[in-house]
């Protein structure tokens, strides 16, 4: 019994090292060590794919305390690290969003406030990038008091920021946020904005039939 007892545990030691091997290995599983390298190259399109990998990883309990600590601007644990790198713009809304991500599906528990008043302050933003995030960050938080500036943003019909403010609506829980897409809807005229607002529209109704994102009490009760 003792020794089935150490091949099980064997072997699923093996299973998580050859997981874990083969995220590395695709580029998609980011540790602590290696966020650190690539804060330290300050390359920001190399910071910014890890950044995005962290959001597709499907276990990430190592690095979201290590990513906290940089939203919360922990130099006293981090001394050594590009502060500078890591407390700029097009970095800190990722780390937001990552966190706001990680806190709707219940993995972390954080205050969402100080992040949804940074990214509200960013959608307007000069720099379509850190707009884009922001943008579709904020339907984590799914406030309606967001709506009408996100609303706003889809009614200019910017290239650079209409389609991730249909998805911020659309990926939005609220009545007040249905409604705006409603509106947009009814009042886009162009072919190519109004058929992504029906299609989006209907990815949404497909994807709420299917999972919890907008009834996470749903998933405590076939929990149990």
């Amino acid at each position: 019994m003792e020794k089935a007892a150490m091949r099980i545990v064997y072997m699923a030691t093996a299973v998580i090292v050859l997981a874990t091997a083969a995220w590395a290995s695709s580029g998609t599983f980011v540790t602590v060590q290696s966020l650190i390298a690539d804060l330290e190259s300050r390359n920001i399109r190399r910071i910014d794919r890890s950044l995005n990998d962290i959001k597709t990883m499907p276990f990430k309990g190592q690095i979201l305390p290590f990513v906290a600590d940089l939203w919360e601007q922990r130099k006293d644990k981090h001394p050594g690290l590009p502060w500078d790198v890591i407390d700029s713009e097009v970095v800190r809304v990722e780390l937001a969003d990552i966190l706001l991500q990680s806190w709707k599906n219940k993995l972390v528990k954080l205050d969402p406030e100080p992040m949804h008043r940074y990214l509200l302050g960013l959608i307007t933003r000069q720099d379509p990038d850190v707009a884009r995030i922001a943008i579709v960050a904020l339907s984590a938080v799914d406030d309606e008091a967001d709506v009408e500036g996100i609303h706003q943003v889809a009614k200019q019909k910017e290239p650079a920021t209409f389609r991730v403010a249909i998805i911020s609506l659309s990926r939005m829980c609220n009545q007040k946020a249905a409604k705006a897409i409603a509106e947009l809807e009814e009042s886009i005229a162009e072919p190519q904005f109004k058929s992504f607002i029906v299609k989006r529209k209907q990815f949404s109704e497909e994807f709420r039939k299917r999972s919890t994102w907008c009834n996470p009490a749903r998933s405590n009760v076939e929990s149990k």
